[in-house]
C-alpha cells in the first residue's frame, strides 16, 4: 500500500491539479486580505465560509473521476498480485494527502503569516485548517462511494455536483422548511440530530460558536450550546465527521472487493 500512496501522490502533483487547487486558494486569500473586511473576525469568518465551499466542490469531483479514470490501470495491478484492500486505501490515502497538502499550501501558510499576530484568531484559523483536512477526507470518501457504484465520468460528475448542491445549499433549506412548518411541536431532539448530518454546517457552527459572531447562528447554535456545551460540541462534531469518513469508504470498499473489471 506504501508504493500505491506514494505513487498516486506523484501522479497527483505531476498532473498539477493539486497546484491548480492551492493556487485558488491563495487567489481566495489575497481578494479577502486585501479587498475584504479587515476585522479580524469577519476575515476569519469570510476566509471559512469561502473555503467550506471550496474544499468540498473540489474534492469531490476530483477524487471521484480520479477514482473512475484509475479503473484500467487497477486492473492490471490487480493482475500483478496487488490486493484490492491495498490498491483502494492507498489511492484513497494518496488523493486525501495530496489534496491536503495543496489545502495546507493555498490556505495554511497565507492563513498563518494573515493571524499571526494574533493568537486567538490564529488558533481559530488553524481550527479551521484541520476541519479542512477532515472535510478533505469526508468528500474523498463520498466521492470513492459514488464512483464504486457509477462508471461514467459525466454521471459521476453529475453526482457529485448534486451531492455537494445539497449540502450546501438544499440542506438548509430543508432545514428551515422543517423549523418553519414544525416550530409549534417540540423539535429541539429532532433538530439536533439533523444538524449533526451535514459535516459542512456542523464545522461551521462549532467554530462560529467560538467566535463573538455566535449569537449569529440563531436557532441551530443556541440549541447545541444549550443540549451539548462547547465541549461537548467539540466531541461530538469529532466523532460524527469520523462517521462521515469511515462509512462511506467502507461501503464504497466492499463494493469495490465485489467489483468486476
Amino acid at each position: 500500500m506504501k508504493e500505491i500512496l506514494i505513487f498516486e501522490i506523484k501522479e497527483n502533483i505531476r498532473s498539477r491539479w493539486v497546484f491548480i487547487y492551492s493556487g485558488l486558494l491563495i487567489l481566495v486569500m489575497m481578494i479577502l486580505s486585501f479587498f475584504g473586511d479587515q476585522n479580524g473576525i469577519r476575515l476569519l469568518i469570510s476566509i471559512m465560509n469561502l473555503t467550506l465551499i471550496v474544499i468540498p466542490l473540489f474534492s469531490i469531483t476530483f477524487s471521484g473521476l480520479s477514482f473512475l479514470e484509475s479503473m484500467p490501470f487497477a486492473e492490471v495491478l490487480l493482475s500483478k498480485s496487488v490486493s484490492r484492500t491495498a490498491l483502494f486505501f492507498g489511492k484513497y490515502l494518496g488523493i486525501t494527502i495530496s489534496l491536503s497538502l495543496g489545502l495546507v499550501l493555498g490556505l495554511g501558510i497565507p492563513g498563518v503569516f494573515l493571524f499571526f499576530q494574533d493568537p486567538k484568531f490564529l488558533f481559530l484559523f488553524l481550527e479551521l485548517l484541520t476541519f479542512g483536512i477532515f472535510l478533505t477526507a469526508i468528500f474523498v470518501a463520498i466521492a470513492f462511494l459514488i464512483s464504486s457504484f457509477v462508471r461514467r465520468g459525466e454521471i459521476v460528475l453529475t453526482f457529485s455536483l448534486l451531492v455537494w448542491l445539497y449540502f450546501f445549499i438544499f440542506f438548509d433549506a430543508l432545514v428551515f422548511i422543517f423549523s418553519l412548518y414544525l416550530g409549534e411541536y417540540p423539535i429541539e431532539i429532532p433538530s439536533l440530530i439533523i444538524i449533526l448530518l451535514n459535516p459542512i454546517d456542523l464545522i461551521r457552527i462549532l467554530l462560529i460558536l467560538q467566535t463573538s459572531s455566535s449569537a449569529l447562528l440563531g436557532f441551530s447554535g443556541a440549541l447545541l450550546l444549550k443540549q451539548l456545551g462547547l465541549l461537548g460540541v467539540s466531541a461530538i462534531t469529532t466523532l460524527f465527521l469520523s462517521l462521515w469518513v469511515t462509512i462511506p469508504l467502507m461501503v464504497s470498499f466492499k463494493r469495490f472487493k465485489k467489483r468486476n473489471f
